[in-house]
């Protein structure tokens, strides 16, 4: 039996729970040891297309998502749409995360007649689209439910310095701690990390995928941000030491702030 994302990462961890109870060693599959599973899709528009690739995207782009997820091509899809006109960055992106392997691999035929899955108005109007295979790490969301309404998103790209199993110590150590504590303040629904599988020459290789609340969530995110870091630099040495090696372990990239783009 097929399970979505969230049910399978609910059971994820409470296998986690039952293991550690009965003494047995328990690890997270790494998903580098198969092929990727996810398809990362930006899209830029001039600034006077906006509004047709919005459209497309909110129609035939959310239609057909959800039709591939009925087929059980996709697991689960997400569309975001940059809130700002901003010439440096996407417009649109979208993550796309197959329901198997074997799913992963049907997509060339998708590829054949409707490039990166885009509807053809989105096409005609996209001045550039970046497609990355890449892989969900992590994944964690908080209980209760948030009217897409009111969800905002920030999307943080970075480039990574070190190797690819440095740079996932580092998040463990350095950036987990983190937005763990973020959910706890309750300004986060939830949190990805995914790493671009093949990140040579590309412009990140590393994406944080941030949910905040509300607006008002959002604007209390520097005194969270603040509060949490706080307490991990006086109860959590291996947090500090981490933070203050940070500059050489990534670089940032520009943010965007989203929104989640619904029927």
């Amino acid at each position: 039996m097929h399970l979505p994302r969230t049910l399978r990462t609910r059971f994820a961890g409470l296998l986690l729970l039952l293991l550690c109870a009965a003494g047995l060693p328990a690890t997270a599959a790494d998903p580098r040891d198969s092929g990727p599973l996810e398809l990362v899709v930006m899209v830029h528009v001039p600034p006077g297309q906006r509004l047709v690739l919005r459209e497309a995207m909110q129609t035939d782009g959310l239609r057909q998502y959800a039709q591939w997820k009925r087929e059980g091509l996709l697991d689960d899809y997400l569309v975001l749409f940059n809130r700002y006109v901003d010439n440096e960055n996407w417009d649109a992106m979208v993550t796309l995360t197959f329901a198997d392997h074997a799913a992963a691999a049907r997509w060339k035929q998708i590829e054949r007649t409707r490039p990166a899955g885009l509807p053809p108005a989105a096409l005609a109007a996209a001045s550039k689209i970046e497609s990355a295979p890449s892989d969900l790490h992590h994944h964690r969301s908080a209980e209760g439910d948030v009217a897409a309404a009111d969800a905002v998103y920030v999307v943080l790209p970075y480039n990574y310095l070190v190797s690819t199993n440095e740079y996932l110590q580092y998040v463990d150590t350095y950036l987990l701690p983190q937005t763990d504590g973020w959910l706890r303040e309750g300004v986060l629904k939830s949190y990805d990390v995914h790493l671009n599988r093949y990140p040579a020459g590309r412009w990140w290789s590393s994406l944080l995928v941030l949910q905040y609340r509300s607006d008002d969530a959002l604007g209390r995110r520097d005194a969270a941000m603040a509060k949490v870091r706080a307490e991990l630099r006086e109860n959590n040495p291996a947090w500090k030491a981490a933070s203050d090696s940070k500059q050489n372990i990534r670089e940032g990239r520009q943010y965007v702030i989203a929104e989640r783009l619904v029927p």
